[in-house]
């Protein structure tokens, strides 16, 4: 047996040591050679292709920031290639300064001289382009001759259309952006721009018309339901609809050109107010009020916060706003999510059909609040995808207030029941015998017709209590209000009274004799057998009559003297019906009370 040494190799060691060492040293040397090549690194030259559609940009750039002091194209054409950096990443970072671009293009005599520069974001905060041939880098006049402004072109991008001369020239820009600088610049063929604007501006309009529709059809929703929460989406779409312009360069370029103040307002307080007025919507849409109030608390608060900075934005000097303007967005998506989340665990569908649209949402919002704030580049994720995703959240929310109403009614519905409907049979109780009974004799003097108000005792329900239980009693009293409503139909106020009595207000007759043929039908029926849980009950019924108008106004005398013509027919040895007359008063005395509606009692 050998026995291992304990004693490590300190050769090894020493040599993997040294090892890594010397890799670290030439990982640190590329390093600081990589660094030093960033302002060494020579100018890209674009080469326009014959077949330009459109060309990425990006990978010629190169950047000079102004750093406090305003510069003039001149000075920043005199500048050597040495003084330019190139861009690393696709976001700069925020910053207060205006950036120059340089750019070198070659065009041979068969490439299209007719171009446009595109700028990646449509909304700016300042862009000037011009044009110069590569020779005039070292003049010494304030504009050399060759130095051009290029041509604004009437569209949502900010682009500039020019005729670049055969070989080299120079593109030069002095461009400062609303949040992170995002270098996305595009040279197109002019035709091309033109299809590609044509297009754009097709789906800008259906983006437009879609919205301003979902507004119109719920501001006619609100005028005919007076629902609060389509009001409060009214809000939200028309601050959505301010921002969207802003944010997509229609506004800039086309509603309020020349105003660049409008930017402003646009980019901050249209967030801020899109964001308040969607922290309202969903207060207002899931009911958290009344259901999480600690959560719309906290909603509320961020609302005002919202609102404030709105109003801050009018103020001069207001470019600062735009970070706390992201940050109540942050919070709005996270407020609205945490909400949403908070009701779908109390079974409240209209939240669940939120939480499903959100999640879109709540993707491409968080990627355009990184992007605006320097840490995310330009994609269609970070800019133009809001506004459909918006849409797209409109249209859902739109189907969800529809839903929402459904839910409300029906709960409302369920509510009504519990207060006008017997829990056991389903037929009305005493509040619903005195709301519906009064519309029907209300019916009934309008069209100047009879009404009758039968008062039905049912006979042998407390024997059957007595030798078969409640269940079988309940029973009874459920197939009992199963044959009086098949003998009077739906137009007949039917209701329980409690225990074994009965009251039906029947609306409209053409004759009275018509209410005492009604009422031995009835006790014909109640006569048949029941066959309940596999036994045949026999029971039967006592009514008393009482006509409208002639013996009586009101539902409430109507009821006393139909219960006091019941009482005579029980007399009478039951199973019979009788109708009310003047001289069974001073035999029965009953107390008014029971026959008063329950409100006035």
């Amino acid at each position: 047996m050998f026995r291992l040494s304990q004693r490590p190799d300190r050769r090894g060691t020493s040599r993997a040591g040294l090892l890594l060492l010397g890799v670290m040293l030439v990982l640190l040397l590329s390093a600081c050679s990589q660094a030093g090549a960033v302002g060494d690194d020579p100018p890209v030259v674009v080469l326009v292709p014959t077949d330009l559609g459109h060309q990425d940009l990006r990978p010629a750039l190169r950047v000079y920031p102004e750093s406090g002091r305003r510069l003039e194209p001149n000075a920043v054409a005199a500048l050597p290639d040495a003084r330019f950096r190139r861009v690393d990443g696709g976001n700069l970072g925020i910053s207060d300064d205006a950036t120059w671009v340089r750019i070198r293009l070659f065009r041979s005599a068969q490439a299209p001289s007719q171009l446009v520069l595109q700028l990646g974001r449509p909304v700016w905060r300042e862009a000037q382009a011009y044009l110069l041939p590569t020779d005039l880098a070292n003049a010494d006049s304030d504009r050399p001759s060759g130095i051009g402004q290029l041509r604004v072109l009437h569209s949502r991008y900010t682009a500039y259309a020019f005729d670049l001369p055969e070989g080299s020239s120079t593109l030069l820009m002095r461009v400062a952006q609303y949040g992170g600088f995002t270098p996305e610049f595009q040279l197109w063929d002019a035709a091309a721009f033109r299809q590609h604007t044509v297009d754009d501006a097709l789906l800008q309009g259906l983006f437009y018309g879609m919205t301003f529709a979902l507004l119109l059809f719920n501001a006619f929703l609100f005028l005919s339901t007076r629902d609060r929460a389509y009001f409060a989406y009214m809000l939200w779409q028309t601050a959505t609809l301010f921002y969207m312009l802003a944010i997509s360069g229609v506004g800039q370029h086309q509603l309020w050109p020349g105003m660049p103040i409008w930017n402003g307002i646009g980019l901050v307080g249209g967030l801020a107010l899109m964001c308040a007025g969607g922290l309202y919507f969903i207060r207002t849409y899931l009911l958290l009020p009344r259901f999480a109030p600690r959560t719309d608390l906290v909603m509320q608060v961020v609302q005002w916060l919202g609102i404030t900075l709105a109003v801050a934005v009018l103020l001069p000097h207001g470019d600062w706003l735009l970070i706390p303007a992201q940050m109540v967005a942050a919070a709005s998506l996270i407020l609205i999510a945490w909400a949403a989340l908070l009701r779908w665990k109390q079974h409240f569908i209209p939240a669940m059909i939120l939480l499903v649209s959100l999640l879109p949402l709540l993707f491409v919002g968080f990627a355009n609040i990184g992007r605006t704030l320097g840490w995310l580049p330009e994609t269609f994720l970070t800019s133009d995808a809001l506004q459909w995703v918006l849409v797209l959240l409109a249209l859902v929310l739109t189907y969800g207030l529809s839903v929402r109403v459904a839910q409300l009614r029906e709960r409302a519905t369920r509510l009504q029941d519990l207060l006008l409907k017997d829990p056991l049979t389903g037929l009305l109780n005493r509040n619903g015998l005195f709301d519906c009974g009064q519309r029907q004799l209300d019916r009934t003097q309008d069209s100047q017709a009879f009404a009758a108000v039968l008062w039905i005792d049912l006979d042998g329900l407390k024997r059957i209590n007595d030798e078969f239980g409640h269940a079988a009693g309940d029973a009874l009293i459920q197939a009992t209000s199963a044959r009086l409503r098949e003998a009077f139909g739906p137009d007949a106020a039917c209701a329980r009274l409690g225990g074994d009595e009965f009251a039906v207000v029947l609306p409209n007759l053409p004759s009275p004799r018509l209410a005492e043929e009604l009422a031995a039908h009835v006790l014909e029926l109640l006569r048949a057998p029941y066959a309940l849980s596999g036994r045949e009950f026999r029971a039967s019924g006592s009514i008393g009559v009482a006509l409208y108008p002639g013996h009586a106004q009101s539902l409430e005398e109507l009821l006393r003297q139909a219960d006091v013509a019941m009482y005579h027919a029980k007399t009478r040895g039951r199973d019979t019906f009788v109708v009310w007359a003047p001289e069974m008063e001073a035999d029965v005395q009953t107390s008014l009370f029971q026959f008063t509606h329950p409100g006035r009692s």
